[in-house]
């Protein structure tokens, strides 16, 4: 039997370390990356690709960033390195229609007097000297600016290159118009001493990449460049406003509908802040029956099953009536709602088809079993444990969000309505419309509808942030990007829909989620049958008190009643005990599954990778042992 000598086993030592750093020299001037993580966000989306590849003349782009800075952060320059990574990427797969220019903006420099120009914000370091990080992309005449790349949107980082290419390379003059009785676009406050009211962040992000119209609620014709009019509720329209949109259906425009029976957002509107009684509810009676759906405006929808923990002063509860919904409650199919993977719906209304409708109804949000309506001018005054008690559950079908199909006709068969005569206010003569009145559309036509208006809200959607003056909008769900995935598909702009509804860096605990809400509905029908009894048992008390007559009140009570009292206490034991066993069994159910997970995360995945190694070792060593005999 040979055996092998300490200079050769020194030797082969000493040309594997050769080998691995050679290996490590030469893989490192190889733009070779493998994207392992589950929705590729690191890898250029089609998307970007449809994008590039309908450019017809090339796009600069101008990265300006501070590289040489010494004092810069670690984490600043790993961000850094990624998005010039994703910049050459951009510049790599164009085929020669992006050319990209890096500059690192000295001080007392052209390049850093050139980024000035264009706008790039300077960050501030600690020890006083300030860095550039931002970009200018430009095609021809057209240029769009970003002056800050902010590491708190980093997964909307392709998007907003994507978005920025788009913008300035797009020749359509179509624009997305907007009909609502809610001020949008922020500006002056009508009340003396309020601040400036703020422009509605989906409205800034809908600029962006497409050309915004607000429609005054005056108008008879919807004009003919509106490619996509969305109606965001529509409270107080006249009957000639409804008509114009009842001819541009017909016409076939693209209409979305956002409707509310209960809508916070409008508590702050100048006419509800002065009124009585504010009027919240938004409707289109006569539209939504010739196009086939059924919607009660005095009436709120909720759902035990999607119920938001809220923090009631008195608690967190889970409220039905804010109903968080996740990927698997959306209809995966469709492309306005593929890949989001998180919605709030505040106080929404049920939509669902009338059922003589020749119309067609997709539902793209049902609601499950376990909801319910109830009366919208309860939630002004009820407070929020008592409106989860008072949703009934009527096991019907019902969606907050859908589409409505077919071949519509026209809610004003004998043309358009004559003028509202307000008080005071003389009749004037009808302006002749462009287009004839249609009672039919020649060809289908699809609607998109909500029962929701404040999930778009900025209170419900995002948050704000200001950076060096600059306002930083950062989405807390996907709320926003549900509504511009639907602006985008419809006004038929759908290549950046595939880059905003990419996957989030964040994985939810979605079986921890659906526990607390599962015990949440058990806990909450325990305490309803709980309250039924009492109110039982405080009545047969009243009654035993007022046969007994009052002069008994003031002594000692009846035996029945003590008796009464006591099988009450008895029985009142017994459920609170109920209900802690159910909190009980809630809270060794998420501590099972945590330890479960928690186990894997420092066993199962080491035990493998060890298993896996002594099984190579073995086999090494085996064939080894072979060689030398």
């Amino acid at each position: 039997m040979k055996s092998l000598s300490l200079p050769s086993t020194l030797g082969s030592v000493i040309l594997l370390l050769i080998c691995l750093v050679s290996i490590n020299v030469i893989f490192s001037f190889i733009p070779l990356r493998f994207d392992l993580t589950e929705d590729r966000l690191y890898t250029i989306s089609e998307g970007s690709r449809k994008i590039l590849e309908n450019l017809k003349d090339p796009i600069r782009i101008k990265f300006y960033f501070s590289k040489n800075n010494e004092e810069l952060p670690q984490n600043f320059k790993t961000y850094a390195q990624r998005v010039r990574e994703l910049l050459e990427e951009f510049e790599k797969i164009s085929s020669g229609k992006v050319i990209l220019e890096i500059s690192d903006p000295k001080p007392d420099t052209e390049e850093e007097e050139w980024a000035q120009k264009f706008g790039i914000k300077t960050i501030a370091l600690s020890s006083g000297n300030k860095v550039f990080f931002g970009a200018v992309i430009s095609m021809l005449d057209q240029e769009m600016l970003i002056p800050y790349f902010d590491q708190r949107r980093q997964e909307f980082l392709e998007y907003d290159i994507s978005q920025a290419i788009q913008k300035v390379s797009s020749t359509s003059d179509s624009k997305v118009g907007i009909l609502s009785a809610l001020n949008l676009q922020g500006g002056r406050s009508m009340i003396p001493g309020q601040p400036p009211m703020e422009k509605w962040a989906f409205f800034s992000e809908l600029e962006k990449s497409i050309s915004v119209e607000i429609i005054p609620v005056t108008t008879q014709e919807i004009p003919d460049n509106i490619s996509l009019l969305i109606v965001l509720h529509p409270r107080g329209f006249s009957l000639r406003l409804r008509y114009a949109i009842d001819q541009y259906v017909l016409r076939g425009g693209r209409l979305i509908v956002l409707l509310d029976p209960n809508a916070r957002i409008d508590m702050t509107s100048p006419e509800n802040r002065f009124g009585q009684q504010p009027q919240l509810t938004s409707d289109l009676p006569e539209l939504l029956k010739v196009w086939g759906v059924e919607y009660k405006s005095n009436k709120v929808v909720g759902d035990h099953l999607y119920g938001t923990q809220v923090n009631t002063g008195q608690g967190v509860m889970s409220f039905p009536m804010w109903m968080s919904f996740r990927s698997e409650s959306l209809d995966q199919s469709h492309p306005i709602t593929t890949q989001l993977e998180k919605l709030l719906f505040v106080e929404a209304g049920s939509l669902k088809k009338i059922a003589d409708s020749n119309t067609e109804f997709f539902p793209l949000l049902s609601l499950s079993e376990n909801s319910g309506l109830i009366d919208a001018f309860q939630l002004r005054f009820a407070e929020p444990k008592q409106l989860s008690r008072d949703l009934v559950i009527d096991n019907d079908s019902k969606a907050v969000m859908a589409i409505t199909k077919g071949i519509f006709r026209s809610a004003f068969p004998n043309g358009q309505p004559p003028k509202e005569k307000k008080k005071d206010e003389e009749v004037s003569e009808q302006t002749p419309l462009k287009h004839k009145h249609l009672k039919i559309a020649k060809d289908q036509n699809s609607i998109l509808i909500f029962s929701d208006v404040d999930f778009l809200s900025d209170q419900f959607s995002v948050q704000k942030l200001n950076f060096l003056g600059q306002t930083i909008i950062q989405p807390t769900n996907d709320n926003m990007n549900l509504m511009l995935n639907a602006a985008e598909h419809l006004s038929g702009n759908e290549a950046l829909m595939s880059i905003r509804s990419r996957g989030r860096f964040s994985r939810p605990f979605t079986r921890l989620l659906a526990m607390q809400n599962q015990a949440q509905i058990r806990y909450q029908e325990e305490e309803k049958l709980l309250l039924a009894h009492l109110d039982e048992v405080q009545k047969s008390l009243n009654n035993l008190l007022d046969s007994t007559g009052n002069q008994q009140k003031e002594l000692i009570l009846p035996k029945e009643i003590q008796l009464e009292i006591q099988k009450f206490k008895d029985e009142e034991r017994q459920t609170r005990r109920k209900l802690r066993e159910v909190r009980k069994i809630l809270r060794q159910d998420i501590e099972r599954l945590g330890q479960i997970l928690l186990m894997i995360n420092l066993l199962l995945v080491p035990l493998i990778v060890g298993t896996f190694g002594i099984i190579i070792y073995r086999h090494r060593t085996t064939k080894r042992r072979k060689i030398i005999r």
